[in-house]
């Protein structure tokens, strides 16, 4: 349990009167130390970034502050009062709100239902009216417009809507203390820049607020003050506006990753690679109209455009998870027809989607049966079957080659930080070498060593030979990353060209506007 502890030295200019002082934190797994006598100080009406590796504490560190690890040591002061968080009500009611990269929200439940989950009154009898009217009252009263009707389903609303939605909860219960945990991973532009509206109007309520994000430039753009976290300690606290984002990530690091990061554009191909796979005319009524798209060996085509404009829907249709009304598929000159993504797979054709929690990990199954179920699919094994030993060899070496942490086959991928997870999905995708890769998000969530390790993987599969197509929210992720581009807007293409004929400034335009780009 929590005990005395001095408090640790404090960087120039803190706080005096903060919203959270963190003094000595630490927190052990076992004979494992992962926090190891972290110091945080986040004043009031302020917000204080959080950044470090997958690994570096910063997810223990949120849990031990939302209640979830009692087992700590160290101090806890919340608007100046000395807490221990027991448990999750306890802190908060002691005024620490925590929002997950994860929502907390029930999908089927109305939007009124999981404002005020928890906080419905006496009675016993459900009255849908009083309980949509006591939830307008709640969003009038915290003063935040969410964006969507209270009888609405959650199911399908924009997570943009759901954090507005997480953010009204914690603010019901007076939150001193909001933690943000990678808020914008995924938001599009828009939304992004309402999100940053939003944290400047409650850090001007007085409100402090941790802001945990990979995202080095935003940090700079929205955060007062940066601790960065290496190896469960603090290794520094400093202004954030006037640190670089070179300066941060090697503080994060303990090394420079300029050369990894930068983007790397192989010259323009006297002829293209073979067209290992096309569409043609590819229909989805209301998400793609009459899409071509050409995937060459050896070659990255990075995917553009804005959240609906269709990216993710044609990687559901390459990889047959979605079926095309109408157009065609070719594979390796032949005409494929795809009933599913297992028999994609079967053809060589990977899919990386989006959501690795729901669509590209069982988190119960250990990290070597999530590793070999693409393989097995590819023949791994003779007629399906594969000794233990030989899963357990297969998912060691990978494991190694992509240095997952914790380094244990028999581990549930639950149990992974995010960065760690999106390590497995691609080592799964990449031990049934895929003659097509389609990866769409490669790094949402991850810090910036995994995103330049991942980035590095891409790359190597299109050097073997791999045709690879790929879709980001990060526009410079996909500029680095792309030896072709294809802009989509509305399901429709506007542009397609090399990395070489646009400049990363044209290709923001082309997608923003849905023209095509001005040096075309």
């Amino acid at each position: 349990m929590p005990g005395p502890h001095p408090p640790g030295p404090q960087p120039p200019g803190a706080p005096r009167n903060p919203s959270l002082a963190i003094s000595g934190l630490t927190k052990k797994f076992g004979a494992s130390t992962v926090l190891d006598g972290v110091d945080l100080v986040v004043g009031r009406g302020r917000v204080h970034a959080l950044i470090g590796q997958n690994g570096a504490g910063k997810s223990t560190l949120v849990k031990t502050l939302a209640g979830l690890y009692p087992d700590y040591s160290g101090d806890i002061q919340v608007d100046g009062r000395d807490v221990t968080m027991r448990n999750p009500r306890q802190a908060r009611r002691d005024g620490v709100a925590v929002i997950h990269q994860e929502f907390s929200l029930v999908s089927t439940l109305t939007v009124a239902e999981n404002l005020l989950l928890g906080r419905e009154g006496a009675g016993w009898r459900y009255d849908g009216a009083r309980l949509v009217e006591d939830a307008a009252d709640l969003v009038r009263r915290v003063g935040i417009t969410l964006g969507a009707e209270l009888t609405a389903p959650t199911e399908g609303l924009s997570p943009a809507v759901h954090q507005r939605m997480e953010i009204v909860k914690a603010l019901a219960e007076n939150a001193k203390v909001l933690v943000m945990d990678e808020p914008t991973a995924r938001l599009s532009e828009a939304e992004r820049v309402a999100l940053f509206d939003l944290v400047r109007d409650l850090a001007a309520r007085e409100v402090g607020i941790v802001f945990i994000s990979h995202y080095l430039d935003e940090v700079r753009e929205i955060c007062d003050e940066v601790t960065v976290m290496r190896n469960g300690t603090v290794v520094a606290t400093q202004p954030a506006r006037s640190s670089t984002v070179s300066e941060l990530a090697t503080l994060m690091l303990g090394e420079e990753l300029a050369h990894d990061l930068q983007t790397d554009h192989r010259p323009v191909p006297d002829a293209e690679g073979e067209a290992v796979m096309t569409g043609h005319g590819l229909t989805v009524p209301g998400r793609l109209h009459g899409i071509d798209v050409t995937l060459h060996r050896g070659e990255v085509l990075g995917v553009a455009g804005l959240v609906g404009s269709g990216r993710t829907r044609l990687c559901r249709v390459l990889a047959g998870a979605d079926r095309p009304t109408s157009g065609t598929l070719t594979f390796q000159g032949r005409e494929l027809r795809l009933r599913s993504p297992r028999a994609a797979i079967r053809r060589g054709i990977a899919l990386i989607p989006e959501d690795r929690k729901h669509q590209a990990l069982s988190m119960e199954a250990s990290l070597s049966q999530n590793l070999v179920l693409m393989a097995i699919q590819r023949g791994l094994g003779r007629w399906g079957l594969v000794s233990r030993r030989s899963v357990r060899r297969v998912s060691s070496r990978v494991l190694t080659d992509l240095e997952v942490r914790p380094h244990d086959v028999d581990a549930p991928a639950g149990t992974l930080s995010g960065g760690n997870q999106q390590k497995v999905v691609l080592g799964k995708a990449l031990l049934a070498a895929p003659d097509v890769l389609i990866v769409d998000q490669p790094t949402a969530g991850v810090d910036v060593g995994t995103k330049a390790q991942i980035h590095r993987l891409i790359k190597e599969r299109a050097r073997a030979g791999a045709a690879v197509l790929v879709v980001s929210d990060d526009l410079e992720e996909l500029y680095g990353l792309g030896d072709r581009f294809q802009v989509l807007h509305r399901g429709r293409t506007t542009w397609t060209g090399y990395a070489q004929d646009v400049t990363y400034d044209e290709l923001v335009h082309s997608i923003a506007s849905g023209e095509a780009p001005r040096a075309t």
